[in-house]
């Protein structure tokens, strides 16, 4: 089951009562854990009634299952994978320094790994394998020209957060204050998004919570793990990551980009017949084209399991 639905997870109800998860929510919540299970990638249409507040409890609990189970194996191949003009961040005393990234190769007349970078005075530094997990974050996916290095201030430490520190080990926080790399990335009206995120109000025993405090974009601090996704965007998406479509128009624009991803289209009943009957067609088409296999069951069989029906009024086709 979904990590934070074991800990008395209730929301706060319009008449300002806290109340149980509905199913729909619960659903939602255990939609993402699975797709976050999956090994490869996995494309899942669903069609409900407002789309926007089933994409909220589903990045709720895809965001959650990040928390609870960061790999260390992940974030060493991320280091090892690094390319020539990718930036991270480099802790040297109590100062945080940015750096690109030369290459990733071996300490000179040893067996050790290190990343190469270049220091201010432009003379070459070995990064040895020892000082990755505790000294280098990832600092920008985007893949540039070697820069100049300079000091970052105000670096996020994400053991400081009080919330998070009570819901999840500090271990945990660690791992993924280094590998700073959304796993979770939303396409959607990003205004729309952010401005009813208020809505959802939770209490986990007895502590007030909200999705909010669980997101970081990078626009407010120099942790990410999670992120919109730009129509312009170049950003390299971690093959792990899921990518979630909130409306018939997103899906239709940007879902041949993502091909090789785990995709979650959220679509809203309400959408206009028009786009509603292209996504269809062209997500049959996508299944044919592809010989793809549909994994209905698969899905139905996880629910049972968890003893979660699937709501009332939603379509589901997963392949």
């Amino acid at each position: 089951m979904n990590y934070l639905l074991k800990k008395n997870l209730k929301y706060l109800n319009i008449d300002g009562n806290l109340r149980n998860l509905e199913n729909w929510m619960i659903f939602s919540m255990e939609l993402a854990s699975y797709i976050k299970q999956m090994n490869q990638p996995i494309k899942i249409y669903l069609s409900v009634p407002s789309n926007l507040l089933f994409s909220y409890f589903f990045v709720f609990g895809a965001i959650d299952n990040d928390f609870k189970n960061p790999s260390r194996e992940s974030l060493l191949d991320q280091y090892l994978n690094l390319k020539k003009g990718q930036r991270i961040l480099y802790k040297t005393g109590d100062e945080w320094i940015a750096h690109s990234v030369i290459e990733v190769n071996k300490l000179p007349h040893s067996d050790t790994r290190a990343i190469v970078v270049k220091n201010r005075l432009n003379s070459i530094i070995y990064i040895p394998e020892t000082r990755w997990f505790s000294k280098i974050r990832i600092h920008d996916g985007e893949i540039t020209t070697v820069r100049n290095t300079r000091r970052v201030k105000n670096v996020y430490n994400v053991i400081d957060n009080k919330k998070l520190k009570k819901l999840y080990p500090e271990e945990n926080l660690q791992l993924l204050m280094m590998q700073n790399t959304p796993q979770t990335y939303v396409s959607t009206n990003k205004k729309e998004w952010n401005d009813f995120l208020d809505v959802i109000k939770l209490n986990i025993e007895g502590e007030s919570l909200q999705l909010k405090d669980l997101l970081f974009d990078g626009s407010e601090s120099t942790f990410r793990n999670f992120s919109f996704i730009e129509q312009n965007h170049s950003v390299i998406i971690p093959k792990e990551a899921i990518v979630v479509f909130v409306g018939s128009s997103r899906a239709l624009r940007m879902m041949d980009h993502f091909n090789n991803q785990k995709c979650m289209f959220i679509i809203d009943q309400h959408d206009s017949n028009e786009k509603f009957e292209d996504l269809q067609l062209k997500i049959e088409l996508d299944f044919l084209m592809n010989q793809s296999l549909s994994v209905n069951k698969s899905i139905l069989e996880y629910m049972d399991e968890k003893q979660i029906e699937i709501p009332k009024g939603v379509e589901i086709f997963a392949w």
